[in-house]
């Protein structure tokens, strides 16, 4: 070939600016042109007609796109949404218009500036309640013990307090970050468990694994069960309903001051995979995830105390699992650490053919290509396994965003 031709892999500023310097072009480009050459596309929703077209004509002003709804030039339709398309500096003059807009435009440049400064996030700090928690760096492990007798992974193996106590510390010792203690199980199908129960179940182990130094996550949708797991020393509550299934554990939360992890599921886990069907699964995950953060921000929980979970295999099927998964990156610009748990799920098995027992593989595949797309935290039952895959994967993270290769 006498003239080859590379598609280049720009995607970070940082890469645009490496590249060039490969060229050999003057720094001075280098600083004007950088910006144009990563690309982003947003969606806006919910836009009026007048802010649709306004936004429309003052992104075609600056050379970027807007892509709305036929009827809204014509004000025939109550709403349109938007998708944006253009380059960090198309879209930094963008937010400049607008601001000096009429239509309440000023805040869609405003959300329009979190999102695009959230994008660009690669690590955070959770305001633990003895500690601040670096999240970002690498990818943290989330260790899974089920304190229960019908887990779908396990069986009920860690059922009994002194196994589900040492498996626990097995978990931190393969390199957990945190371990995630749960006594009602939340497979498909299953039913809630009382109060009392689930209190004797979890608390002795929470007790005995902070006791011994482990970093312990409650999960828990019972603001009773978060209370007690907290004053015995856990540090995060893991809530699958997003502080939705009771009213009281969103105050339980900013009384102890502890982070929570948000997490997408239709209904409850007794009835959650009656109805797995979406018209669009990343704009209904993604809306429940924005309106849950401002519910916890209503009621005194910071931004800096949340981490989001789109729910995988929670009222979901394969092919909605698999495309959060492979979408992943649309949440970044919520601005809060992702978490990914798609360990020996269901989808898994529907892909290999394999039980529960046989998944590890794709259970691996599944949080590589979570991390890829922006995972922050995986949450698995194989810890050692899960460890040394996100380190491959850190490693493949850290080259795209350091190096010029």
């Amino acid at each position: 070939m006498k003239t080859p031709v590379r598609l280049l892999n720009i995607n970070s500023l940082e890469r645009a600016a490496a590249e060039m310097e490969r060229v050999g072009v003057d720094p001075v480009g280098i600083d004007i042109m950088a910006p144009k050459q990563f690309h982003y596309n947003f969606k806006v929703a919910g836009l009026k007609p007048a802010q649709a077209n306004v936004l429309k004509q003052d992104a075609l002003s600056i050379g970027a796109e807007a892509a709305v709804a036929r009827g809204a030039a014509s004000c025939s339709i109550e709403t349109s949404d938007a998708i944006l398309s253009g380059t960090a500096r198309q879209l930094d003059l963008l937010i400049e218009k607008l601001a000096i807009q009429s239509f309440d435009l000023p805040e869609v440049a405003l959300a329009l500036r979190r999102a695009l400064t959230n994008t660009g996030r690669r690590s955070f700090v959770i305001a633990g309640r003895s500690r601040l928690m670096e999240v970002g760096g690498r990818t943290l492990i989330m260790g899974i013990l089920n304190a229960t007798p019908d887990s779908f992974s396990d069986g009920g193996r860690n059922f009994e307090k002194d196994k589900a106590i040492e498996h626990g510390l097995r978990m931190a010792s393969d390199g957990a970050d945190w371990v995630d203690v749960g006594g009602e199980s939340t497979r498909p199908g299953a039913g809630p468990v009382p109060v009392e129960e689930e209190l004797r179940r979890v608390v002795p182990v929470v007790a005995a694994l902070a006791a011994n130094g482990v970093t312990v996550s409650i999960d828990t949708m019972k603001a009773a069960v978060a209370k007690a797991a907290l004053e015995a020393g856990a540090e995060i509550v893991n809530d699958v309903s997003a502080l939705g299934m009771d009213a009281a554990m969103a105050g339980v939360c900013r009384e102890y001051n502890a982070p929570v992890i948000l997490m997408h599921m239709r209904a409850d886990p007794r009835t959650m995979q009656y109805d797995v069907e979406y018209e669009d699964i990343m704009a209904s995950v993604f809306a429940y995830l924005a309106e849950r953060m401002a519910y916890a921000a209503d009621r005194g929980i910071g931004a800096n105390k949340i981490i989001l979970d789109p729910g995988i295999g929670f009222g979901k099927d394969a092919g909605g699992n698999l495309a959060l998964i492979r979408n992943l990156a649309e949440f970044k610009s919520l601005g809060r650490p992702l978490l990914v748990g798609a360990s020996r799920k269901s989808f898994i098995g529907r892909i290999t053919g394999e039980e529960v027992s046989g998944r590890l593989s794709g259970t691996i595949a599944a949080h590589t290509a979570a991390i890829l797309n922006g995972a922050n935290i995986v949450r698995a039952h194989d810890v050692a396994a899960a460890r040394s895959a996100a380190m491959v994967a850190d490693a493949i993270m850290r080259e795209a965003a350091n190096s010029p290769i």
